[in-house]
């Protein structure tokens, strides 16, 4: 699977590496396009990826880009207990996701071999992302699990921060960025991007070690067996891991440093 992974990873880099070349040169138009879309801060990238297992295990499998700005924070007014404002921390992350075609096996004459349901006709684009920290990065036990919420007042200030210039896309809460999933695409012409944010209260701020968990942005699962013999259900998602340089928090600072790459893992199905 490693070796089948690795073609893939390959192969993948220079197809879209080509298709971006040919964006750039084929007319003034795709160079404006692609200059606009490479600025816009997304600088973490994970590409749409899938072993040759993983396709020919699961009939009408999808696996979205998946591009992140840094975690950063945002200040809310909330209402005190008595009576005044009170100033919230809010940890946000921004990201945005297109559907890629993913490389077909050349030789894929089997069918797949695990089929839960039946493949629905559009499959429904439904991002959950979750917040775990810890003090261990070598052991990384939860300390604090944390899923998103909807916070409208800190989403209006993270657009008026993160989108501000003319023709900036608007960020998204995770119930708004709900939507059918878009065609796969195979050429910049076909790309559909989807513009979010997701948004935690209660994060403990001397909180050096953490990561996102992003659930919802391919639909890809693996059937294993536990201890006890027993079929449980593991979901794909992308995992981001964070660190804060130093030793000591500083109220005022506005991100946090990537940890490594995001990269696909499978976890337990919460459900």
């Amino acid at each position: 699977m490693f070796f089948d992974q690795q073609r893939i990873d390959r192969r993948e880099s220079l197809r879209r590496a080509a298709l971006m070349l040919g964006a750039l040169t084929a007319a003034p138009r795709w160079s404006r396009a692609a200059a606009a879309e490479a600025a816009r801060g997304f600088d973490q990238v994970a590409l749409s990826t899938a072993s040759l297992t993983e396709q020919k295990r699961q009939r009408g499998l999808w696996v979205m880009e998946v591009q992140l700005k840094p975690m950063r924070m945002v200040w809310i007014e909330k209402p005190g207990t008595d009576g005044n404002s009170q100033r919230e921390q809010i940890w946000y992350q921004a990201y945005r996701a297109v559907n890629r075609a993913l490389p077909k096996p050349a030789d894929d004459d089997t069918d797949p071999a695990n089929e839960l349901d039946p493949v629905p006709t559009r499959p429904m684009f439904i991002p959950e992302l979750t917040l775990v920290t810890y003090d261990d990065p070598s052991r990384q036990e939860p300390v604090q699990v944390l899923r998103d919420i909807v916070l409208p007042q800190a989403v209006k200030s993270i657009n008026q921060m993160e989108s501000h210039r003319p023709g900036d896309p608007v960020l998204l809460d995770t119930v708004s960025v709900i939507q059918p999933v878009p065609d796969a695409a195979e050429t910049p012409e076909q790309e559909k991007w989807i513009y979010g944010v997701a948004t935690w209260r209660g994060v403990d701020p001397n909180t050096d070690f953490f990561k996102v968990v992003l659930a919802g942005f391919t639909n890809g699962y693996e059937v294993r067996k536990n201890d006890g013999g027993q079929e449980e259900l593991w979901r794909k998602v992308l995992v981001q891991r964070y660190a804060r340089p130093g030793d000591r928090f500083d109220p005022n600072q506005a991100e946090f440093d990537f940890s490594g790459k995001a990269v696909w893992e499978f976890e337990p199905d919460a459900a």
